[in-house]
């Protein structure tokens, strides 16, 4: 990784760049990324990062996404908080959520009143709530990034980390502060 390289080595990359190349590489997040913002290797269909404020969380998913979105990978798209408004103001327009991270080409446009967000492409992602989970009722997606998963409040009691059922669930007592990307699991292997 070049960002991580030597200074000597950075700067002989930076100057092999044309100008059009470096407005992009603000983009470009396979170069600035940490390793455990990532996506794993292999067929997996759940991705936990867990990791405490400023580990880059959100980065890593609407990064996700807009890879997914603008390779074609991803048509529909999930994107679910605790409520809509923070879905809304963190995955969406948060300094890291997909609008911030988009270059203006592919920049998604945000339809207010589906909750939505449209790419140039035609692809979508519509933002839901953890309060009105009825509402995932008949949407189907190609992925979904979920936002704080965990901390399940059972009879308005104190929260306690989210469990799963699933024993195949890598996700089992996560904590708070973490945030899970679905696609393809690698230790369920479905």
């Amino acid at each position: 990784m070049i960002a991580s390289a030597p200074r000597s080595q950075q700067k002989k990359f930076l100057k092999s760049l044309d100008d059009a190349a470096l407005e992009l590489l603000p983009y470009m997040f396979s170069f600035w990324a940490m390793p455990h913002q990532v996506p794993p290797e292999g067929d997996w269909r759940t991705w936990v990062i867990l990791g405490g404020r400023g580990a880059g969380k959100t980065r890593a998913g609407a990064e996700w996404v807009r890879d997914g979105v603008e390779n074609g990978a991803k048509r529909r798209v999930g994107l679910i908080a605790e409520t809509y408004e923070q879905a809304r103001e963190v995955m969406v327009f948060g300094e890291s959520g997909i609008i911030a991270i988009s270059p203006d080409e592919s920049r998604p446009k945000w339809i207010f009143g589906r909750r939505m967000l449209e790419w140039p492409n035609g692809a979508t992602a519509q933002v839901f709530s953890a309060q009105d989970h009825e509402a995932l009722r008949g949407p189907q997606f190609d992925a979904v990034w979920v936002d704080e998963l965990g901390c399940a409040a059972i009879d308005k009691g104190t929260n306690q980390p989210n469990k799963f059922l699933d024993p195949k669930s890598s996700e089992a007592l996560t904590p708070m502060g973490c945030e899970m990307i679905s696609s393809k699991c690698s230790i369920c292997a479905q």
